[in-house]
């Protein structure tokens, strides 16, 4: 893999405030930001161009997910509203409102059948909706902190949500049924991410090494079905904020407080890249569904759009 770890393809400009999340749609064309400026922005990303902004959100955007066909957006917003706003992504118009959760919604996502959004909230629920007949969705009870990460097995029979004391758990989807429970790795993580087979979850965390006054970031990738750490990676300056894995389940980016963009290989365990042109905290890192773009945004207000080769 020959990567240009010094300037990014693209860099887009235009938000106003911190973005907090990036989502490409499903054949990689469009890219989705949001963040604390209350607007969602569409960019092309071939050209880099700005095709729509979408307003209506009354408070922080937290996280974007599309649907299986690209055709929807879902948008979820902090605690002023906790609402999840459901766009037209062909005109730009608002479809429906989804209203239910108390605190944050803080990640989204589709079933690969495209019948069902799942969502999680800092009020500690998961729910999944039924999103084509907007109405109150599932309740997923039993996490005791905040919930941070969702993702639906390839089959949308089951999903998998994990809280920020890293314990994980796997629901039906149709009954909301507790599956399993996977026992916590670390006692607090900044943020988590689901592999698209969900056989791995990958944690990112801050410590403080003995003698250190500055905490240093660190990653683990934890393989659910074995229930062990398989991976960990150490790097970053600063806590880590974001994590992705690649579609295939081969590579991990992360993205930190200390501005920094970091790419891992999973098969061998170690660092493949850094990309540094951020100047403040990278709060979101996505892949694109070929594998072949990386995208980072945060604090400084800027989309990078990184070429992977």
């Amino acid at each position: 893999m020959t990567l240009n770890p010094t300037l990014p393809r693209h860099i887009l400009t235009g938000h106003t405030n911190w973005i907090y999340d990036a989502a490409f749609s499903p054949d990689g064309k469009r890219l989705a930001t949001g963040g604390w400026d209350h607007v969602i922005r569409i960019w092309s990303t071939e050209s880099g161009e700005l095709e729509m902004t979408l307003r209506d959100h009354r408070t922080e955007i937290y996280c974007l997910a599309f649907s299986p066909d690209g055709e929807t957006l879902a948008s979820g917003s902090a605690n002023n509203d906790s609402d999840i706003r459901l766009w037209n992504i062909a005109t730009g118009a608002l479809l429906a409102t989804l209203q239910g959760h108390k605190n944050v919604v803080h990640d989204l996502a589709f079933s690969p059948d495209g019948e069902s959004l799942a969502s999680v909230s800092y009020d500690k629920t998961v729910r999944i909706w039924d999103w084509r007949k907007p109405r109150a969705g599932m309740v997923l009870q039993g996490h005791e902190k905040q919930v941070e990460s969702v993702a639906f097995t390839p089959d949308s029979k089951a999903l998998c949500s994990a809280a920020a004391d890293t314990i994980a758990k796997r629901w039906d989807t149709h009954s909301g049924k507790l599956l399993k429970e996977y026992p916590a790795i670390l006692p607090w993580a900044h943020s988590s991410a689901f592999s698209r087979d969900l056989s791995l979850l990958a944690v990112g965390y801050g410590h403080r090494p003995p003698g250190s006054r500055r905490p240093e970031g660190m990653a683990k990738v934890w393989n659910l079905s074995a229930n062990q750490v398989v991976h960990t990676f150490h790097g970053h300056r600063n806590w880590i904020y974001s994590l992705a894995f690649s579609s295939n389940t081969q590579q991990l980016a992360t993205g930190g407080w200390d501005g920094s963009v970091k790419l891992w290989d999973l098969r061998q365990g170690v660092e493949i890249s850094t990309f540094e042109n951020h100047i403040d905290v990278v709060r979101t890192v996505a892949f694109s569904p070929d594998g072949r773009q990386l995208v980072s945004a945060g604090y400084d207000q800027r989309v990078c759009l990184w070429e992977i080769q």
